[in-house]
């Protein structure tokens, strides 16, 4: 998946809760994250990005990259929700956002 990297009409002055209100990323949350309602999935933006990362369609991250500044991302992929990101989606947004070399995917430890 190509994703153009504009800066959008968003970049930069985002504020902390440039979803909240916005039915569009209510949408987005019910799509991705639909096991919780999507008022608490918008407060978890961690996972929110995580798993929009992860599953978006080309559409959806043009609008996510449209309204969420890459600092963010770039903060979910130094602090990523474990078990969230795959292979693919790991590397692709560390090469995507110039986040190299691309770290190992983190897992969870499992007790004995």
């Amino acid at each position: 998946m190509l994703v153009s990297m504009d800066t959008g009409p968003h970049a930069g002055g985002h504020s902390a809760d440039h979803l909240t209100g916005d039915e569009r990323a209510a949408a987005m949350a019910r799509k991705y994250v639909w096991w919780q309602p999507p008022e608490r999935t918008l407060e978890d933006r961690r996972l929110f990005l995580a798993q929009m990362m992860t599953l978006g369609t080309a559409a959806d991250i043009r609008w996510l990259l449209s309204r969420v500044p890459t600092s963010e991302m770039h903060h979910v992929l130094r602090d990523p929700p474990i078990g969230v990101f795959n292979r693919r989606s790991w590397n692709f947004w560390h090469l995507r956002l110039g986040l190299t070399p691309t770290p190992e995917l983190p897992t969870r430890e499992l007790p004995r």
